[in-house]
C-alpha cells in the first residue's frame, strides 16, 4: 500500500473529522456523502459566521495573499479554536486547481501556520492535477464517476431555486424544497438509483414547478468572476440573496461549466504544446460525455419556463471573439467568455466578484469590460471587489449604482 492510501486509510479506519471549506452549499452536500460512500472518510463543511473567520485569516497570513487563501485559513483556524473537534483526530481538506493560480501552492502556507498552531492536523489535498502525491484524495473511478453525478444534480437545483427564489409564495419555500430534494439523493448515494440521472432530474424539475413563475419575470443578474468568491456566500456577504431582495432573479453559471472548462485546457495543453498527450483521449471522451450530459439536462428545461444554463461550447465561441483560450491564468478566458454568452443570451447585468489579490481574475474580468461593452453595448457590467477588510455596505452601494441602470 503507498503512503496516500496508508494515510486516508488510516484517518477513515481512526473516524477522523475532516474540514473542508465552504463554496457551493448544494453542490457539497452531496459530494462530502459521495466521499463517505467511496472513500468512508467524514467530511464536514465549515460554514462561518460574522467576522471571526476573516479576521483569524488575517491574523494567520500574510496581508499579500489573495482573499480566498486567506478566508479558507481563517475558517479552518476559528473553526478549530471553537473547541469542539479532538484536534488528534482532525483533519482539513482544501482544493487545487494546478494552473498558474497561486493559490495552488498556498498548501504549503497552511502547513507552515498548522505547525504552529495545530501541530497534530493534517493538510490535505483535493486536485486533479498530481499535486500534493502523498496527502491528495485518491481519484478512483467510482468516486470521479459518481461525483460527476452529484454535481450535475447539485446544477439542477441551483438553477430551478435560484429562479424561483424571488417568487415564493411564502418565505422559506425554496429552501425547504431544496432540503428535501438533498435529503432524498443523499440518500440514494451507493445505489444504483442515483446514477439515474433523467429521473433524478425529472424529479428536481417537479418539485420547484409547485412555484409558479409570473409571465413577466424580474431583472436576471449574472454573477460571474473567481470561482470560490462568486459562489461562497460568506466570501461575497450573501451577493445572491441580497440582489433578490432587491427585486432581481440570480443566474449563476454551473460547476459543470468549470469542470468542462478545466477539462478543455487540458485538451488545449495537449493541441499547443505536446502536453498530456497519451491521456488526452481519456480526457477527450470525458469532455465530450460530459457536455452531452449538460446538454440533456438543458434539453429538460425546454417549455417548461426555466431558463437553461448556457451551452459550454456556445461559451466557447464568445470566448474566440474576445480573447484566446491559451490564456489561462486563474479563470482565465471563461469569465469574458461566459459575460459575452450572457449578454448575447438577453442576461446584460452582470457582477463579475474579484477577490483582492487574484491579480490574474482581474486582468480577465475587470480588464475585459472595455473590449466586452465594443461587443456587446447593452452589458452593464459591475466588477465588485471582495477583500477581508472590506464591507458590505461598500459592495451594496456599488451594487445600487449597476441597480439603477438594470437592462
Amino acid at each position: 500500500m503507498n503512503a496516500r492510501k496508508e494515510l486516508f486509510t488510516k484517518l477513515a479506519k481512526e473516524n477522523y473529522t475532516i474540514l473542508c471549506p465552504d463554496m457551493l452549499p448544494i453542490h457539497f452536500a452531496l459530494l462530502t456523502k459521495v466521499i463517505k460512500h467511496t472513500h468512508g472518510l467524514t467530511i464536514k463543511v465549515v460554514s462561518p459566521k460574522g467576522r471571526e473567520a476573516k479576521d483569524e485569516g488575517l491574523k494567520s497570513i500574510h496581508n499579500d495573499a489573495c482573499y480566498p487563501a486567506l478566508i479558507v485559513l481563517g475558517q479552518f483556524v476559528a473553526e478549530l479554536n471553537s473547541g469542539k473537534y479532538d484536534l488528534n483526530k482532525t483533519a482539513v481538506i482544501m482544493s487545487q486547481t494546478g494552473g498558474g493560480c497561486r493559490a495552488s501552492n498556498y498548501i504549503s502556507l497552511f502547513r507552515k501556520a498548522f505547525a504552529k498552531l495545530f501541530p497534530t492536523v493534517p493538510v490535505l489535498s483535493l486536485n486533479f492535477s498530481g499535486l500534493e502525491k502523498d496527502a491528495s484524495l485518491p481519484l478512483t473511478p467510482k468516486f470521479i464517476v459518481t461525483a460527476i453525478t452529484a454535481i450535475q444534480y447539485g446544477d439542477m437545483i441551483m438553477n430551478l431555486s435560484d429562479q424561483c427564489a424571488p417568487y415564493e409564495q411564502y418565505p422559506g419555500q425554496v429552501r425547504e424544497i431544496t432540503d428535501k430534494l438533498l435529503d432524498e439523493l443523499t440518500a440514494q448515494i451507493g445505489t444504483r438509483k442515483f446514477h439515474r440521472l433523467k429521473p433524478n432530474l425529472a424529479h428536481i424539475l417537479d418539485a420547484y414547478r409547485v412555484i409558479p413563475l409570473p409571465e413577466k419575470r424580474k431583472p436576471r443578474v449574472a454573477i460571474v468572476g473567481e470561482i470560490y468568491v462568486k459562489y461562497s456566500p460568506y466570501a461575497n456577504n450573501d451577493l445572491a440573496n441580497y440582489l433578490v431582495k432587491q427585486g432581481c432573479e440570480v443566474a449563476f453559471p454551473s460547476l459543470s461549466e468549470f469542470v468542462l472548462y478545466c477539462a478543455y485546457n487540458m485538451l488545449e495543453d495537449s493541441r499547443r504544446y505536446g502536453i498530456g498527450k497519451a491521456k488526452a483521449p481519456i480526457v477527450n471522451w470525458v469532455y465530450r460525455h460530459y457536455l452531452k450530459k449538460t446538454r440533456e439536462m438543458n434539453a429538460m428545461l425546454e417549455g417548461t419556463g426555466f431558463h437553461p444554463y448556457e451551452d459550454f461550447e456556445d461559451v466557447l465561441k464568445a470566448a474566440d471573439e474576445i480573447i484566446s483560450t491559451g490564456v489561462k491564468m486563474g479563470e482565465g478566458w471563461l469569465i469574458p467568455a461566459e459575460m459575452l454568452a450572457y449578454g448575447r443570451n438577453g442576461v446584460c447585468n452582470i457582477v463579475c466578484a474579484q477577490p483582492f489579490g487574484c491579480l490574474p481574475n482581474h486582468i480577465v474580468g475587470k480588464g475585459m469590460v472595455r473590449p466586452l461593452k465594443k461587443l456587446c453595448p447593452e452589458l452593464n457590467v459591475t466588477p465588485l471587489d471582495f477583500d477581508a477588510s472590506s464591507t458590505a455596505v461598500n459592495q451594496e452601494n456599488r451594487l445600487k449604482l449597476m441597480l439603477s441602470n438594470l437592462k
